[in-house]
């Protein structure tokens, strides 16, 4: 059982179990008509209005006007208001600061700024700043008493990752993923534009772990629950140091992973981790499916175009990686790397699966489930869920993998992963639920 936790297989079927977005209807659309035809009837006189009962709603049902309050197009407004918030956040100007954190002492910083957002009043202003669209509406934003109750999510995720970070490597999997659980419950309601308070959000995590060969389910036909909330939390994707900044519309991610189930080894979720991508080519003799990734101002002067430069020209990059990340755009390859230029303009029209390490460089993602593309966020979530099933409900092998008695390419890997999530989950989380961006400098 314990080695296929480096297995590396990816299974996808198509299901789906009510998913919460549909574009079968304009729901845009359907307002204009409605309020257009509300427009009609009040500039009908007395006499007109009685050919309909003097009724607004026999005027609607006679000229087949649909009422966007109808449940039957709840999903298509979920969908609007998605794309809405979407496009607002790509012509917004990003109002997150970047913040640079001294290395000498940045893990007594980085719990500082946790503790810092566990205040009422910044949790109403932050929904306001993530949220580029409800917002900005009137009366819009997380009340108080749920404000009250996402401090207290805040502050139970601290004290359980402070709890895992000073505690035995024996139950450290267990606080950090409960850690995660809560954090995700601010990220969800500040960042998720159809979710609003906490009372809506499903029970469940949303994920299914098959422990006889150490597999995990997501998407599709799964019941919803935290884990899919947290992955629609990202309707965008933030790429950004302190030199370059882009927003990725991750609308075609999000559609298909409500309608496609994945069934994932650990190994695969493993090797999209660039924290330990030595290791891991190390111990499984595979390469990593991280590649450094350096993005430049373009040469050419007749339009702003950035210049993606994939991998380390040594490690050979599947060119359909390429081409999924970046459709229909310019790619070459130089000195052993992929170079791919992207206007300015279009930058938000890539499907790349991007992360910002620590420092603030650069890694590409090949993405085995492309077009789901996970966030970080839910990639963490996976795997110290698996982790954290394994210690609960097969404490006898959790040990022997902790104590080296079993494997030792198994034991290495996971203690390197679980040091990789100990130093980066307050910098990615800061960056998914706060005002700032953080990254570490040498001193």
């Amino acid at each position: 059982m314990l080695g296929s936790l480096l297995a590396d297989k990816v299974d996808v079927s198509s299901s789906q179990n009510n998913p919460p977005f549909e574009t079968d209807y304009d729901y845009q659309e359907i307002l204009d008509n409605h309020q257009s035809a509300i427009e009609d009837w009040k500039a009908l006189n007395k006499q007109e209005k009685l050919n309909y009962k003097n009724n607004l709603v026999c005027y609607m049902k006679e000229y087949n006007v649909l009422d966007p309050k109808d449940e039957a197009f709840l999903k298509c407004k979920n969908f609007h208001i998605l794309t809405r918030e979407i496009d607002e956040r790509i012509k917004s100007v990003n109002s997150f600061e970047m913040l640079p954190i001294d290395d000498l002492h940045f893990e007594k910083s980085l719990l500082e700024l946790m503790e810092n957002i566990e205040n009422t009043v910044q949790i109403r202003e932050l929904y306001k700043l993530r949220n580029k669209t409800l917002g900005k509406t009137k009366n819009a934003g997380v009340k108080a008493d749920d404000a009250a109750r996402l401090k207290n999510c805040l502050r139970q995720g601290r004290e359980l990752f402070l709890s895992g970070k000073n505690g035995s490597l024996m139950v450290k999997p267990l606080n950090y993923f409960y850690s995660l659980t809560a954090y995700s419950y601010a990220a969800i309601i500040l960042n998720n534009p159809i979710r609003y308070n906490l009372e809506g959000l499903p029970g469940s995590h949303g994920v299914n772990f098959l422990p006889d060969d150490m597999r995990i389910q997501f998407g599709g036909e799964m019941p919803h629950g935290t884990f899919s909330d947290l992955f629609t939390s990202f309707p965008t994707t933030l790429i950004r140091n302190k030199n370059f900044e882009v927003i990725q519309d991750n609308t075609d991610s999000i559609l298909a992973f409500y309608k496609n189930k994945h069934t994932v080894s650990m190994g695969t979720m493993l090797s999209m981790i660039p924290e330990i991508r030595e290791y891991h080519k190390l111990i499984t003799g595979e390469r990593s499916r991280t590649h450094p990734l350096e993005i430049t101002l373009g040469n050419d002067r007749r339009i702003n175009t950035w210049e993606f430069q994939i991998g380390d020209g040594e490690t050979k990059i599947p060119s359909e990686e390429i081409e999924n990340a970046f459709p229909n755009f310019s790619v070459v390859e130089r000195h052993g790397k992929f170079v791919v230029s992207v206007p300015a303009v279009d930058s938000h029209k890539i499907k790349a699966s991007i992360t910002v390490d620590a420092r603030g460089n650069f890694w590409f993602i090949e993405n085995p489930f492309f077009p789901v593309i996970l966030p970080e966020m839910s990639i963490h979530f996976i795997l110290t869920n698996v982790f954290s099933n394994i210690m609960r409900y097969s404490p006898d092998r959790w040990g022997g993998i902790l104590l080296n008695e079993v494997n030792s390419d198994i034991s290495l890997i996971v203690r390197k992963y679980l040091s990789a999530f100990e130093n980066k989950f307050p910098i990615l989380l800061l960056r998914s639920i706060s005002k700032y961006y953080p990254y570490i400098i040498e001193n």
